[in-house]
C-alpha cells in the first residue's frame, strides 16, 4: 500500500486478482482493470445469519481452470473466509438497503485504487439446476486470517 514498505514483486504477482500490491499506475503495467472472474458456488450452507448482513466466500481449493469453486456464507464470522463480497464502492453492507449483488458487471476499482485487491466476479450456481441466474459482485480478497 502507499504508506507501506517497498518490495519487489513479479508482474504476475502484482496483476493477479486479489493481490494486495500497490502500484501507482497498475493499469499500465497490467493492461487495464482486473478481468471478470468466474466463481462457482457449490453450496450455501445455513449459518444462522441475518439476510441484511455481509456475505463471504470460503474457497474450496478446487476448480476446472475457468473459475474457482467456493462456498457462499452469510454472516459467518467463525468461518475462514477467503474473500468478502462487496459492492462497487467496497462496502459489504449498504445502509440504503441496496444489494452487493447485481445483474450486470460492476467496476470494482473504486475501493482500493491501484491494487487488485478488489476485482469483478460472476457467481454461478451450478448445483441449483438453473433456478438462480448468475449474479455479479465485487470480490474483496482477504489478506490475513
Amino acid at each position: 500500500m502507499p504508506g507501506g514498505p517497498a518490495d519487489c514483486r513479479s508482474k504476475a504477482d502484482i496483476c493477479a486478482p486479489g493481490a494486495p500490491w500497490y502500484l501507482a499506475d497498475i493499469e499500465a503495467l497490467c493492461g487495464g482493470p482486473a478481468p471478470l472472474q468466474a466463481v462457482h458456488i457449490i453450496s450455501e450452507p445455513p449459518t444462522g445469519g441475518d439476510p441484511g448482513s455481509s456475505f463471504c466466500l470460503a474457497w474450496t481449493g478446487s476448480g476446472e481452470g475457468v473459475g474457482k469453486d467456493a462456498v457462499l456464507l452469510m454472516n459467518a464470522p467463525g468461518y475462514q473466509c477467503g474473500a468478502a463480497l462487496v459492492g462497487a464502492d467496497g462496502q459489504a453492507v449498504h445502509p440504503d438497503g441496496t444489494s452487493v449483488f447485481s445483474a450486470i458487471p460492476s467496476d470494482c476499482t473504486e475501493s482500493y485504487p491501484d491494487t487488485r485487491m478488489t476485482y469483478p466476479a460472476v457467481l454461478d450456481f451450478p448445483n441449483d439446476g438453473g433456478a438462480q441466474p448468475p449474479q455479479y459482485v465485487c470480490v474483496l480478497a482477504n489478506v490475513g486470517a
